[in-house]
């Protein structure tokens, strides 16, 4: 079965060991690598940098299509945004020159939702299976923070993906209720496939390993918190609840933060910036880990407290979204109020100062991993779009 799947994002889909991947670019490097085993042949239509189409072949029976269609730096949404126009009409343009139409088209973000219904060059629309990943009406704004024009963009481009496309894939059950309470269109069409975890992250480096790997004191207790820069990812939050833990508990711990630099102003004591570490590294930085802190205030999924658990890491999330509720209910962790400015603290201080209970999250966290596996999403993937192949062929 020939298979397109559109990628159009803030960066480009990367090829593996070229650096620091983000969420998106984990997901896609799990899943195209285990579509052709069950004879799907994919086609990536994603952004280029360069001034020419290029094409590689990251994996077996995976070809990228790198599309030009202007590229600024630094990237960013609103840059992506700008581009998608002239990526539409280049991947439109593409699929004419294929002159069969492929038997299944996948999306994943808005953008490339967009894309897959506008550069779709024949009469006959396509069966398209769409992963939303977050959703815009769903992330939380503060208190008379006005709406920019591209969420006002993005909210539209959602609420037509939901009406228009065949199927619509969500991570966890939790975040296809939350998403259909906000969405009409989803009704009848969702469907739930868990990510997978990298087997790197369930036989992590040794501590002390890991440690000398990032330059880690051998002693003291080690939070973790691995996020870009982003509002919603509560980062003062967390700066200021460990030092609050730091104050009361003594001066050997750290919090290192990864995946952005240090802010202007300076960095208060105890808190480390790692800046980006590339994806490959973090199975070892999670084995230097005590704890790994995740405040955001809105995640679909989130792989990091997946990778953590899988590495025998506890895990600190807020009770509210699918982690908390499995934290709560399979342990693995703690969970708490976001919405009390105590509770994280006292999370955190809990966890650190009982070894015994750490232990047995470890444990926990490891159970409840060992059910998100790559080959479990593929089969389930390679059955989707299956069916939207049949769907498609029947129009």
């Amino acid at each position: 079965m020939r298979h397109v799947l559109f990628s159009f994002h803030t960066c480009p889909l990367e090829e593996p060991g070229t650096g620091l991947a983000g969420g998106m670019n984990i997901f896609l490097r799990g899943l195209l690598s285990g579509l052709a085993p069950h004879g799907i042949e994919t086609d990536v239509l994603t952004r280029g940098k360069g001034n020419a189409v290029e094409v590689t072949r990251p994996y077996r029976g995976v070809r990228v299509v790198h599309i030009p269609c202007g590229w600024e730096e630094p990237p960013g949404r609103e840059a992506a945004f700008r581009a998608l126009p002239r990526f539409i009409d280049k991947a439109g343009e593409i699929l004419r020159e294929r002159g069969v139409p492929p038997d299944a088209v996948s999306a994943h973000y808005w953008m490339s939702g967009v894309a897959a219904r506008d550069a779709w060059p024949w009469k006959r629309p396509p069966g398209v299976v769409f992963a939303f990943h977050t959703v815009e009406v769903l992330k939380p704004r503060p208190a008379g923070a006005s709406t920019d024009a591209l969420s006002v963009a993005r909210r539209t481009a959602e609420e037509r993906i939901a009406r228009e496309v065949h199927r619509i894939v969500f991570l966890s059950e939790h975040d296809l209720a939350a998403t259909g309470e906000k969405l009409p269109g989803v009704a009848g069409k969702g469907v739930v496939i868990p990510p997978g975890v990298d087997d790197a992250f369930r036989l992590p480096p040794p501590r002390e390993e890991g440690r000398r790997a990032f330059g880690i004191p051998a002693e003291g207790f080690l939070f973790l918190l691995a996020a870009r820069p982003d509002a919603g990812k509560n980062i003062p939050a967390a700066v200021e609840a460990f030092l609050a833990v730091r104050e009361t508990m003594g001066r050997g711990s750290l919090l290192l933060i990864a995946g952005q630099g240090p802010p202007g102003g300076g960095v208060p004591g105890g808190v480390i910036f790692a800046g980006a570490v590339p994806h490959e590294k973090m199975p070892a930085l999670l084995s230097a880990a005590d704890a790994l802190l995740c405040p955001s205030s809105y995640e679909s999924f989130g792989l990091a407290p997946l990778e953590a658990m899988a590495a025998g890491v506890p895990v600190i999330v807020p009770r509210d979204g699918y982690w908390g509720n499995t934290v709560s209910r399979e342990g693995g962790g703690a969970a708490y109020a976001p919405e009390s400015p105590r509770e994280l603290p006292a999370a955190m201080a809990g966890i650190m100062e009982d070894g015994a209970a750490r232990t047995r999250m470890a444990e926990e966290g490891k159970r409840i991993a060992a059910r998100f596996t790559w080959k479990r999403c593929t089969e389930s993937w390679a059955r989707l779009l299956s069916s939207a192949s049949t769907h498609g062929s029947r129009r």
